[in-house]
């Protein structure tokens, strides 16, 4: 899901974010923190009910933050280009399987995502893992690594990697959530410390729903 500079990133798991859209080190783990970032709001209200959630973005004036509608936000790194540039979506899904039981949520996710990439003539599937999150038990974690078949000018192989925390409802089962956090890079702009930098937002992630009613 996105423009270039991020290649076949899907929201194929949920019901109404389907579209496919060809967007195509030393830091220590303290540094990452973002003291200076506010958080942002995506939400969406229906029969009188907000739902939504707010995320951190990391710190630094070359992230650059964008959002359109209330229900949608996007934070760009190095906007624009091919070898290394990082984006983080925030948006509301309407899911396609309840989120429980857990397991069959996780295995719609996986098939989809095997599904829209088994063939695809753009992208090659390296890695993806879809597991529960213990932090959150409405929610799943997804790690998705994809080699694009045409190589960089220079022949370097080029990758879409991204962690993502896809989230739905215990009460309302028409509602999701999701936050994922991109890289697009070459071999040689690989970011060892992608999965910790991802992490930190993913855990700011706090969903804000209303109360059932009885």
């Amino acid at each position: 899901m996105i423009i270039l500079p991020f290649v076949s990133e899907t929201r194929t798991y949920t019901a109404v974010r389907i579209p496919f859209f060809l967007l195509l080190l030393a830091q220590s783990a303290s540094s990452l923190a973002a003291p200076n970032a506010e958080p942002i709001r995506v939400s969406y209200t229906e029969q009188d009910r907000t739902y939504g959630f707010a995320f951190t973005p990391p710190a630094g004036k070359d992230w650059k933050a964008e959002k359109w509608g209330s229900g949608n936000a996007s934070v760009d790194w190095n906007a624009g280009s091919t070898d290394n540039s990082k984006k983080i979506e925030a948006y509301m899904t309407r899911p396609d399987v309840p989120i429980t039981p857990l397991s069959g949520y996780i295995e719609n996710i996986k098939r989809k995502l095997e599904q829209s990439h088994s063939s695809s003539p753009l992208v090659t599937l390296d890695s993806l893992q879809v597991s529960g999150y213990p932090a959150d038990k409405r929610c799943v974690r997804i790690h998705l690594r994809l080699q694009l078949r045409e190589p960089a000018a220079d022949g370097q192989r080029q990758w879409a990697e991204q962690y993502t925390l896809s989230c739905g409802s215990l009460h309302y089962g028409d509602v999701g959530y999701e936050l994922r956090y991109f890289h697009r890079y070459v071999d040689a702009n690989r970011d060892l410390q992608l999965e910790a930098k991802a992490n930190q937002v993913l855990a700011s992630m706090v969903i804000e729903e209303p109360s059932p009613t009885r």
